[in-house]
């Protein structure tokens, strides 16, 4: 008989010989782990039942009694049982995401790398640097790309804008709240200065959603690579783009010296890149994946479809994602239904 970490019989399990204090005491060492809403617990647990996964495989690999989890998929939904199958989906997302990253190399990614570097180099005996813009459609890959460059280097910084981080003051705390290992600015100390004293020349400041910066905060933030040799990169949507070829910027437009990057929907080659990254193979599962990543926001849709198809085949325990998980996990990332289908 197979006995579990926690030293339950998979029988016991199944049988449905496993108290609600036991299944407490089992999870009480991932309290610190959100709960998961009871609609989308109920809604995973369908998708599984749907896919094939045996319901008491279900319980043996939740450590939740089969008997109570019938009852909590009835509607008898003890706070102790659903915090159970929380914890475990929960476990098996975070593997997932463990196991694939949200980075991959495609070749769009790679002009984005090229446009950051190249705004990064020394420009004249000065030293200062350049500025890279980075503008178009969603889902194209600007953003994990622009977070794994600051993964990779200390002396890059990624700061997203928002409503809070638009003004001046507000993107400076971004950039020194996302410092790692920055400090805080002593007493007194101005914020810029602050910035030219932790981050080294060469150094690279990442501005996301710029389409939401004021143009006059935009040549407020040139005093970096003017007098710091820190370049900028500003990364927004197409709407972003239009803003500034229309406002004809030319002391800004002068400083980005080619690295101006305007990147439409996703291709081919990004796509067989993102396939390729997360295992993904066959003539009918491209075409299909195709069919979802060639839009706006088509790599972030795919991706999504991906890593809901990869949860199914988890918990069918295969690793090859065929046309029919990716369908239904297309479906469950809302790209897909029931209308596509013919």
């Amino acid at each position: 008989m197979n006995i579990n970490q926690d030293g339950i019989s998979e029988q016991k399990l199944i049988d449905g010989q496993v108290s609600r204090s036991s299944v407490t005491s089992i999870h009480n060492s991932s309290s610190n782990k959100p709960l998961m809403r009871e609609d989308a617990i109920a809604a995973r647990l369908t998708d599984m039942r749907n896919a094939g996964v045996k319901l008491s495989r279900m319980a043996v690999e939740s450590n939740v009694a089969r008997d109570e989890m019938e009852a909590w998929i009835k509607g008898e939904r003890s706070a102790e049982i659903t915090y159970a199958l929380s914890a475990w989906l929960i476990g098996i997302d975070e593997e997932i995401a463990d196991r694939n990253g949200d980075f991959f190399m495609t070749p769009s990614a790679e002009i984005f790398l090229r446009a950051f570097e190249h705004a990064r180099e020394a420009k004249g005996s000065a030293g200062h640097r350049g500025i890279a813009m980075i503008y178009g459609a969603s889902g194209t890959g600007k953003t994990v790309t622009a977070k794994w460059a600051a993964r990779m280097d200390d002396n890059v910084i990624y700061v997203q804008a928002d409503g809070d981080r638009r003004t001046w003051t507000g993107l400076l705390n971004g950039v020194v709240e996302s410092m790692n290992y920055g400090g805080r600015p002593a007493v007194g100390e101005r914020l810029r200065e602050f910035v030219f004293r932790r981050i080294a020349p060469g150094g690279l400041l990442i501005f996301d959603h710029a389409q939401l910066i004021r143009l006059s905060i935009m040549e407020q933030l040139l005093i970096f690579p003017d007098e710091g040799g820190i370049a900028l990169a500003f990364i927004g949507n197409t709407q972003g783009y239009k803003s500034f070829i229309n406002a004809k910027l030319a002391h800004i437009n002068s400083r980005v010296r080619g690295s101006i990057v305007f990147v439409e929907i996703p291709g081919e080659d990004d796509i067989d890149a993102l396939l390729e990254a997360r295992g993904v193979g066959g003539r009918k599962e491209r075409e299909f994946c195709l069919l979802i990543g060639r839009q706006d926001g088509g790599l972030r849709y795919l991706d999504t479809a991906i890593s809901e198809a990869r949860k199914i085949a988890y918990a069918l325990g295969t690793q090859k994602l065929d046309l029919r998980l990716l369908k239904l996990g297309a479906t469950n990332a809302g790209c897909w239904g029931a209308i596509h289908e013919g």
